[in-house]
C-alpha cells in the first residue's frame, strides 16, 4: 500500500485483504500495530469489534499485545481505542504540518509540482526551481505568437503537426528517462488540449502558481479545485519565456475567436459523450449541420493516423442502436425466468442457512444455562465435585464445539448472502422493458449504453453497461 494514506480504508491492498476475509479465504490478521491496519479509529473500531468478531477472524497487534482470541472477540478496552485515537490524531496532526510546510513553501515562490510544464526543466543545483527548456522554449514562444496573430487552438495544433514540431508528450518521451514517458502511446501529435494548457499557463511569463487545487480533508484521495483568487501567485521567480504583454495579447485574441464560434450546448442531444473513434479511441466530433455526422479529430491533426477519414451519420447509428436495444431487452426476456429462479435458489440456501444459524445459537445459549445450573447444584450441595467437573468439562466441550459450528454458518451465512447479491443481474432489470421503445432519449441512453465506438461510415460497435451479467446471461442461455 505504498502511497496510499493509512486512514484511507479504500487502500487496494486491504480490500484485497478484506474480501478474501468475507470469502472464507482468511481467518487469522497479524499486523505490527494497529496503526499498520488503519488509523481511522472509528472504522478501525469497527472492524475489530463488530466485523472480525462475526465472521469468526482472529485480529493479532504484535507491539500492541492484543490477540482478540484472548478476548473472545472483543476488543481490550480503553487502552486499544485509545491507541487507535491517538494513530488517527496523529496522522491528522502530521497531515497539518505537511500542508503547512508547503503553503510556505508556496509562498516563497518554490516549484513544488512533480513536472515542470512543457518549455522548463527541474533544477538540477536547486531544489523546487525550474529553469528554461531551450528547445521546447521555442515551441511555446511561437504557439502564443501565432496565437496572437489570430490562429485558434485548432489551427496551432495542425500548423505544428505540419512542420512536424514534437508534442510535449513525444518530447518528454525523447528527453527524459522516466518510465511514466517511455510508456506513453497516445497523444504524441499536437491537440488541441495540449496547446489550449500551455496558452492558458502564466508560468511563461515568470509566475509560480501554487495552490489550484486541495485535498477536502486527510482522509480523502482525490483533489477539488480551488477558486482562482485563493491561487498563490508569486512573480519573478524564474526566466520568463513570454513577456507579460504577449501573454494578454494572444489571450485576448483567442477570446475574440472564441466569440465568433460560440455554439449553444444541445441538451437533446441523445448520443452525447458516447460516440467515440474505434482506433484512438477518444470522443468524435459532432457537426452542427441539418443532418448531424460524426468525424475523427486526429485526421486534422495528423494526416498519417490510422483512424478512419470519412463521415458517420448520426440517424445511422441511431437506426442501429435503437434496434441493438431491442435485441439485448430479447435476451433479457428470455432469460429473466432463468435469473428469477437461480435468485429463489440463492434465496432459499440463505434462508436455510439463517435457519441453522438461529438454531445453533439457541443451543449454545441452552448449554450455558444448563452449564449454570450445574454450578448451582455443586453450591447448594447437591452434586459431588467429581460429578459437577465431569459435567462442565461435557458442557465445555459441547460449548466449544458448538461456538466453532456457529462461526462456520456465519461465515458461510455471509457468503451466501453475496451470492444472493451476485444473483440479482443488472442486464435482465434494465433491458427487460425495453423490447418496444420507439424512440431513443439522453436518459436511456446514459443507462443502457457506455460507448459507441466508429471504426467506418458504416461500421460501428457498442459496448454496453451491465457487460459482466450480459456475460452471465450468455452462460446460462
Amino acid at each position: 500500500d505504498d502511497g496510499y494514506s493509512g486512514t484511507n480504508f479504500e487502500r487496494p491492498a486491504v480490500q484485497q485483504l478484506l474480501t478474501k476475509v468475507r470469502q472464507g479465504e482468511i481467518n487469522c490478521i497479524v499486523v505490527k500495530d494497529f496503526s499498520r491496519f488503519g488509523r481511522n479509529y472509528l472504522e478501525l473500531g469497527d472492524y475489530l469489534e463488530q466485523v472480525f468478531p462475526f465472521l469468526g477472524v482472529r485480529f493479532i497487534s504484535v507491539n500492541d499485545g492484543y490477540d482478540s482470541a484472548k478476548d473472545n472477540g472483543i476488543t481490550a478496552g480503553l487502552d486499544i481505542g485509545l491507541k487507535n485515537l491517538i494513530y488517527d490524531l496523529y496522522s491528522k496532526d502530521l497531515s497539518k504540518k505537511v500542508k503547512t510546510a508547503k503553503t510556505a513553501k508556496m509562498k516563497k515562490g518554490e516549484y513544488i509540482g512533480s513536472f515542470a510544464p512543457f518549455g522548463y526543466l527541474k533544477a538540477k543545483d536547486k531544489k523546487n526551481a525550474i529553469v528554461v527548456d531551450e528547445e521546447a522554449a521555442v515551441v511555446v514562444k511561437r504557439i502564443f505568437q501565432l496565437a496572437a496573430e489570430g490562429n485558434n487552438t485548432s489551427a496551432i495544433a495542425k500548423i505544428l503537426n505540419a512542420d512536424g514540431v514534437p508534442s510535449p508528450a513525444r518530447h518528454y518521451q525523447k528527453n527524459h528517462n522516466n518510465k511514466k514517458w517511455r510508456k506513453a502511446k497516445g497523444d504524441l501529435v499536437w491537440q488541441t488540449m495540449a496547446v489550449l494548457k500551455i496558452f492558458k499557463d502564466e508560468t511563461y511569463t515568470g509566475k509560480t502558481i501554487n495552490h489550484k487545487r486541495e485535498k477536502p480533508d486527510v482522509n480523502s484521495m482525490s483533489t477539488v479545485a480551488v477558486p482562482r483568487e485563493q491561487w498563490i501567485v508569486v512573480p519573478n521567480t524564474h526566466e520568463a519565456i513570454i513577456s507579460e504583454e504577449l501573454y494578454l495579447e494572444a489571450q485576448k485574441a483567442i477570446r475574440q475567436i472564441s466569440k465568433r464560434k460560440e455554439y449553444k450546448i444541445d441538451n437533446t442531444r441523445v448520443l452525447y459523450g458516447k460516440v467515440k473513434c474505434g482506433i484512438c479511441k477518444k470522443n468524435l466530433q459532432r457537426s452542427h449541420t441539418k443532418v448531424p455526422y460524426y468525424i475523427c479529430k486526429s485526421n486534422y491533426y495528423d494526416e498519417n493516423s490510422l483512424c478512419f477519414h470519412g463521415r458517420t451519420k448520426e440517424p445511422m447509428i441511431l437506426e442501429v442502436l435503437l434496434e441493438a436495444i431491442r435485441q439485448q431487452a430479447q435476451i433479457a426476456n428470455k432469460a429473466e425466468k432463468l435469473v428469477l429462479k437461480a435468485k429463489e435458489k440463492s434465496e432459499s440456501e440463505v434462508a436455510e442457512l439463517l435457519q441453522s444459524l438461529r438454531k445453533a445459537q439457541q443451543y449454545l445459549e441452552r448449554l450455558n444455562a444448563l452449564r449454570i445450573e450445574e454450578y448451582e447444584k455443586y453450591s447448594d450441595g447437591k452434586i459431588g465435585k467429581d460429578d459437577y467437573l465431569k459435567q462442565r468439562g461435557m458442557y465445555n466441550q459441547e460449548i466449544e464445539q458448538t461456538s466453532s459450528q456457529i462461526s462456520k454458518l456465519e461465515a458461510d451465512y455471509e457468503i451466501q448472502k453475496l451470492k444472493n447479491k451476485e444473483s440479482e443481474n443488472q442486464f435482465v432489470e434494465h433491458f427487460k422493458s425495453k423490447q418496444e421503445i420507439k424512440e431513443l432519449s439522453r436518459d436511456l441512453v446514459n443507462e443502457l449504453v457506455d460507448s459507441i465506438y466508429v471504426f467506418g461510415e458504416n461500421q460501428i460497435e457498442i459496448v454496453w453497461n451491465f457487460a459482466d451479467d450480459y456475460e452471465k446471461i450468455m452462460e446460462m442461455l
